[in-house]
């Protein structure tokens, strides 16, 4: 599934005609209010609003979100702008102290399937202040169309209780008692059935989604990493554990071709390209607590890990990636 590059940038370009206040002209008290009251008012769009930890999830439904190819349509991108304009006006003059909002949308006559947008507010108040570039802030964001995991879960789940011939009368109970809950990682975020499913999303988790959304970038930009690979998928999680704390980034990718005297090593060129999207993330937010990080090519089993002082010095071109795999 692919999305409009025009969405990306409407998205974008509403933010700039934005003005973040220094005064809480919307106060944490009527925050969900405010936001609410904003979309209605002024764009006559309808949300509803939840709020988890330092999280602010804002759920929008919307008709012909998406064409025949599966791409955001013209005015699904407007109605989405909208209400981001609505969203980042309350979180850049509230006193509520929050560090993430995501957007859920689905289209009403399909809703399995939803896009997700979620934005650092550390991000926003940066491209405003000019610390960020604006083409830099569309690499922060998370955007990401994909089939609603709840949905998913209850369809599966529901086929069961056919099979078995669950009484109807229990079986809304046994699906609120054992399959709804809140979710454990971002790709579990969505809305369905009139429920929110999201959670406190921390920096760290936020950053190895990031790291795999801007591998799939490069490898699309990147047209000798085209030509070489066929991207299938990568994943970025963020472990902290008895074994430390560590990104892991699993990634799986068919071989279209290789340069033939570094046939021993032909997935070299793409590990060295995850490695350079990881330091460079973790390097523009100066964040620091990891020891290392660990690349997975899924492909052949193999993997590399490469330490939070040895990624720096690769970034810097203080070592080579030679010295790093050998």
């Amino acid at each position: 599934m692919r999305l409009r590059t025009v969405a990306l940038w409407f998205m974008i370009a509403g933010l700039a005609m934005s003005s973040a206040g220094c005064s809480p002209t919307y106060p944490k008290e009527k925050l969900k209010e405010s936001i609410i009251r904003l979309c209605k008012n002024e764009y006559k769009v309808d949300v509803k609003v939840r709020t988890a930890g330092k999280t602010a999830a804002i759920y929008i439904p919307l008709e012909n979100l998406m064409d025949f190819t599966f791409a955001l349509t013209l005015s699904a991108t407007e109605k989405l702008n909208d209400v981001i304009m609505s969203v980042t006006r309350v979180v850049l003059s509230t006193d509520a102290d929050y560090d993430f909002y995501c957007i859920i949308a689905h289209d009403v006559r399909i809703p399995e399937i939803q896009v997700i947008i979620i934005k650092y507010v550390d991000d926003v108040k940066r491209v405003f202040l000019g610390d960020i570039s604006r083409g830099e802030f569309g690499k922060r964001m998370i955007v990401d169309m994909r089939l609603n995991p709840q949905s998913q879960k209850e369809r599966s789940i529901t086929e069961i209780f056919q099979k078995m011939n669950l009484d109807p009368k229990w079986q809304d109970q046994v699906m609120n008692d054992f399959f709804r809950s809140e979710p454990t990682g971002l790709g579990d975020i969505g809305y369905w059935s009139g429920r929110f499913y999201i959670k406190d999303i921390t920096l760290p988790e936020f950053l190895a989604e990031q790291i795999a959304g801007r591998i799939k970038m490069e490898l699309r930009e990147d047209k000798t990493l085209t030509e070489a690979f066929l991207l299938k998928s990568v994943k970025g999680i963020y472990y902290s554990g008895s074994l430390g704390q560590y990104f892991k980034i699993e990634v799986l990718a068919d071989r279209r071709s290789y340069d033939e005297s570094n046939s021993s090593r032909p997935y070299d060129a793409l590990i060295k390209e995850v490695l350079k999207v990881a330091s460079d993330v973790v390097h523009g937010y100066s964040f620091k607590a990891f020891d290392y990080v660990e690349v997975v090519n899924q492909a052949n089993g193999n993997s590399a890990k490469v330490s939070k002082d040895d990624l720096e010095k690769l970034r810097m071109n203080k070592i080579k990636f030679e010295e790093i795999v050998n």
